[in-house]
């Protein structure tokens, strides 16, 4: 695990985190790394019946790429979703290959909770449904939501320090508490 830590906060320290962090300054800060083009999608899932809240895919019939974030996420949520999806991409994981005709997938009555929800992170977010539970895909999915939390925490701390740049008095009063 310590590997997967120090992996994370490189990947981190790397990323230039846009300030304010917004969706769409998220995803503008993406597209300048990424190497192909990348759309964001916020319509219907892009695989029949998925249910997540997020989704990285290559498409082979394309010359990009999409991330997918769930249309009734918002604000926080939706950012979460997307700096998971970014973890994926900067940490080396492989996108979802968009499948040329989608299946119907298997209804469960279940959901599988992240470790990070179950340890206390304060956003429950479900983990696909459809996802395979082998210990690889699991390490993969947690990496990514460490990630996301960290990248959130550090545009918040940003965000702390800067809000009193600007008026020399208040930020010297600031620093002084």
């Amino acid at each position: 695990m310590i590997h997967a830590d120090r992996h994370i906060r490189q990947a981190l320290a790397a990323f230039t985190i846009p300030e304010p962090l917004t969706l769409d300054s998220l995803f503008a800060a993406i597209q300048k790394v990424y190497p192909r083009p990348l759309e964001l999608l916020r319509g219907e899932p892009p695989i029949l019946g998925l249910r997540a809240n997020g989704l990285w895919i290559t498409r082979p019939d394309r010359d990009g790429d999409a991330m997918w974030v769930a249309p009734e996420l918002t604000g926080a949520a939706a950012v979460h979703s997307l700096a998971h999806e970014l973890g994926h991409f900067l940490l080396g994981h492989k996108p979802v290959l968009l499948p040329a005709a989608p299946a119907e997938p298997e209804p469960e009555a279940y959901e599988y909770l992240s470790a990070n929800f179950l340890g206390g992170g304060l956003l429950g977010r479900a983990r696909s449904q459809e996802a395979p539970l082998d210990p690889e895909y699991v390490q993969i999915e947690d990496q990514a939501e460490e990630f996301a939390f960290r990248l959130r925490r550090v545009a918040a701390q940003q965000a702390r320090e800067t809000r009193h740049r600007g008026d020399p008095l208040v930020e010297r009063m600031h620093h002084s508490l």
